[in-house]
């Protein structure tokens, strides 16, 4: 299950990424680990989200245009 922290969903109204991008990217983008934190990125078409895995949960924590300002 895919869970949205009130920063990231204000991230994502603003820059009218859908939802379902989000989630796509997660499931299917290029992951790597932010080093020794529990924070995973994962980039695809243009957009990285930055998130938590916690059992079946997906915690997104941000996410934003690849390659512009977080």
């Amino acid at each position: 299950m895919f869970i949205y922290t009130k920063h990231a969903i204000g991230k994502i109204d603003n820059l009218g990424i859908e939802k379902r991008d989000i989630e796509n990217t997660v499931k299917k983008g290029m992951k790597w680990k932010e080093g020794n934190s529990e924070k995973w990125h994962a980039q695809m078409a243009g957009i990285e989200v930055v998130f938590m895995k916690q059992e079946r949960n997906i915690f997104i924590i941000t996410a934003y245009f690849a390659g512009r300002s977080k």
